[in-house]
């Protein structure tokens, strides 16, 4: 599993101090900017920072995506352009952030725990989001983002909702790409837990164990997610204290069933993963049992012929007297040992099969 890189201030350091301290006169970043309203649409994928910033107008709406870790010195920037508060900017950073919802002056910040699958394993990426009367910044810590479909939707012209809406409806848009996006994740998963299922039923070993202890780890991740995201988008539906135009809120209800509905099928899945690890230890067990059994009839077969052997080695001296071991003496007590012997077992296994034990 691949190992996570937790950032975090030093003890006793000021809040915000990885921002505010850091300087402005680095290489600037480049970010994917786009502006647009309900007739005309600008796009930039790689602009510059300081250009983005300086072009942000309120006759339009512009989003501008930050892709990969972001630079102190990118979000220092941020924040003395557009006042964002550095207690947010720092949470940008730090990354692995609880999903949560916060208000400050003219602009708010929203964290949320998406899903990602790599190399096999589930991992938690933090998507932030900032929403200013006309601007939506996003944050993304990987190149390879979920909102391909959102930029599309924005290149397609007048025809969409998404053009004829302010800066809160791309908001609500960014959010239910995210939140959708566990989807496919889910259905893998599923898939996975099906094929284990059925492997289970055929044969159960050390590496059918480790897959399911694999899937179990996944389904632990998905579930530590769920009540935070849903304290945070059941924050926007609140009309006191919402962002959002009451309009917007309207579709947050179908994001929040949505981030419920995969709530729900994680822990069904999991429910499935606990059924299949006692299932592999019922076969494992069941598996055991019959080794014994079948040792334990070995042994009893051997038992009496082990004695009747053992009778016969003990080699006392038929000459000596006539009570020592007579039959040792007749041309057929070795062949007629054998034959006492083999009637026995043939015997007892022929008992241990009519009792249905064998």
């Amino acid at each position: 599993m691949p190992r996570r890189i937790y950032r975090y201030a030093q003890p006793g350091s000021s809040p915000g101090h990885a921002i505010e301290t850091a300087p402005a006169d680095l290489a600037e970043a480049r970010v994917a900017w786009i502006r647009y309203d309900a007739t005309t649409r600008e796009e930039r994928p790689e602009a510059a920072v300081s250009e983005a910033l300086a072009g942000i107008a309120p006759s339009m709406t512009d989003w501008l995506h930050f892709a990969g870790p972001p630079l102190p010195s990118t979000l220092r920037r941020l924040q003395d352009t557009l006042g964002l508060d550095p207690l947010a900017l720092e949470d940008v950073h730090n990354g692995n952030q609880r999903s949560k919802l916060e208000r400050f002056e003219g602009h708010s910040f929203m964290t949320l725990s998406v899903p990602v699958q790599r190399d096999g394993h589930v991992v938690l990426e933090q998507l932030s989001l900032f929403l200013g009367p006309h601007w939506v910044i996003s944050f993304w810590p990987d190149e390879h983002d979920c909102f391909g479909p959102v930029r599309e939707r924005l290149r397609s012209g007048g025809t969409g909702r998404i053009r004829k809406r302010g800066a809160d409806y791309l908001f609500y848009v960014l959010l239910d790409a995210a939140v959708d996006s566990a989807f496919p994740l889910l259905d893998r998963l599923r898939d996975q837990v099906e094929e284990l299922e059925e492997s289970l039923l055929e044969r159960s070993d050390d590496a059918m164990l480790g897959a399911i202890h694999g899937v179990r780890r996944n389904l632990v991740l998905l579930r530590r997610i769920n009540l935070p995201g849903q304290e945070a988008l059941g924050h926007l539906l609140k009309a006191d204290d919402s962002p959002l135009s009451s309009a917007t809120r309207r579709y947050v209800r179908d994001v929040l069933d949505h981030h419920i509905r995969s709530g729900d099928t994680v822990e069904s899945l999991a429910e499935v993963v606990r059924g299949l690890h006692e299932l592999y230890l019922a076969s494992l067990s069941h598996r055991m049992n019959d080794v014994m059994k079948l040792l334990t009839m070995i042994a009893t077969i051997f038992i009496p012929l082990t004695f009747v052997t053992g009778l016969y080695g003990m080699n006392f001296n038929p000459q000596a007297s006539a009570w020592n071991m007579p039959e040792l003496n007749s041309p057929y007590g070795y062949p007629a040992v054998l034959a006492v012997l083999f009637a026995v077992g043939a015997g007892m296994l022929w008992m241990f099969r009519r009792r249905g034990w064998l």
